[in-house]
């Protein structure tokens, strides 16, 4: 087998936080434009940040079976933010280049940035020994 249970098995917990966040982030956009009136790219910016605290903390816990540390929750903001990145440039490079409806670039992303965003959280961000 490829993949190890051990790994498997937290791939499978990173995914279901995965699920959560991406909730708690659409809840936190509604929220923030429609009840506080704010802008919807600022609105979006800031719920960003909320997901990636409570993704943080779940993660922490609940995947990793880690504790909160400043050097962990530095790695985790930098992982993410190479996530935020990742999805910008491969949506730019599908609609953009090469001209795909912005679904394709969105079913893409969704299959490659959990995956990256998984490997550095369990190789670097918590150093994991699998």
């Amino acid at each position: 087998m490829l993949l190890g249970k051990g790994l498997f098995q937290k791939f499978i917990k990173y995914s279901f936080v995965g699920c959560i966040s991406t909730c708690i982030y659409f809840l936190s956009v509604f929220v923030l434009v429609e009840r506080f009136h704010n802008e919807p790219v600022f609105a979006s910016a800031i719920a960003f940040i909320i997901m990636t605290i409570v993704s943080f903390f779940l993660n922490v816990r609940y995947t990793f079976g880690s504790n909160v540390t400043y050097q962990k929750l530095l790695r985790f903001f930098i992982v993410s933010t190479i996530g935020f990145t990742l999805n910008f440039l491969l949506m730019f490079f599908i609609v953009r280049i090469l001209d795909y409806h912005y679904f394709v670039g969105e079913l893409v992303t969704i299959l490659v940035i959990p995956i990256v965003n998984f490997i550095l959280n369990n190789y670097w961000t918590f150093q994991s020994q699998y």
